[in-house]
């Protein structure tokens, strides 16, 4: 039978340094970090999921119109909305998984 993966209990003073090493850092770390990419990426699909539900409520029409393909159109400008927001900073989970990723890569080793 295989053991079951336990999780490190990161001090909250650690992870706390890193997102804020990270955020005085532009919010991202030097170099070409795959960590960070894919930190940034869940934080895109985060915010993506986020402003899909914050638009079901509205009314048809406005922006997007009634006509066919305004629900793909509608999806595809949400979808850049969320990227828009990931890029420019976003809302700190990026920072937050990143630092949580390293932390199992190293407990991992």
């Amino acid at each position: 039978m295989l053991q079951q993966a336990q999780l490190p209990s990161p001090a909250l003073a650690s992870s706390a340094e890193l997102i804020n090493g990270a955020k005085a850092n532009g919010n991202a770390p030097a170099g070409k970090d795959p960590l960070w990419e894919k930190a940034k990426e869940f934080e895109s699909v985060f915010l993506n999921e986020m402003l899909q539900n914050m638009f079901t409520g509205l009314d048809e029409g406005g922006t997007f119109g009634t006509e066919e393909g305004s629900d793909a159109w509608k999806s595809m400008l949400i979808n850049e909305y969320a990227n828009t927001m990931s890029q420019s900073g976003g809302i700190g989970i990026a920072a937050s998984v990143h630092s949580q990723l390293l932390q199992l890569q190293e407990t991992a080793v």
